[in-house]
């Protein structure tokens, strides 16, 4: 059984490209244009800081997911505050979303084990290959005149910071 909300017809279970966003009205897919819907669901979230790291399960209510395609949008905003509760936060955090947690493939009779583990382990839906380096650091943003992180070799502010 898939997690499907089938009032707005989201497969978790279908793997997706990750995309994260410094805007918060999220409101179109960043390779076809259609619309994004907003939805929360149960993610593996790896963060790391001067003083702490770890992997951790969050329900993350910043994610869009594209009506057409096979992409998610990640609210930078959302991500990086996961991250900070879920670790001793220092300076210079990085994260990244190791994928989508499908609660609903977890047997019946494994629901009460420790997820994790060798008897029940993480049903974790993987995402498709990043094609443009999308991994966030938080605290590094660049000035509106500094070539993009991206990598698209123009400055951010006609780039990503638009």
């Amino acid at each position: 059984m898939t997690l499907r909300n089938e009032s707005t017809n989201i497969d978790i279970s279908k793997p997706r490209r990750q995309y994260y966003s410094d805007k918060h009205n999220l409101t179109s897919c960043p390779e076809c244009g259609s619309g994004l819907i907003q939805k929360s669901f149960p993610i593996l979230l790896y963060a790391r800081s001067d003083s702490d790291e770890g992997e951790f399960i969050t329900n993350l209510s910043g994610s869009h997911f594209c009506k057409k395609c096979p992409v998610v949008v990640f609210d930078t905003y959302k991500v990086e505050k996961a991250a900070k509760l879920g670790i001793r936060a220092g300076k210079n955090i990085e994260y990244a979303i190791t994928g989508f947690i499908d609660m609903d493939s977890i047997p019946e009779n494994k629901r009460h084990l420790e997820m994790g583990t060798e008897e029940n382990p993480i049903p974790l839906i993987d995402f498709l290959p990043d094609l443009h380096n999308q991994t966030k650091t938080a605290g590094k943003k660049p000035g509106r005149n500094d070539p993009c992180l991206c990598g698209s070799g123009i400055k951010y502010k006609k780039c990503c910071g638009k």
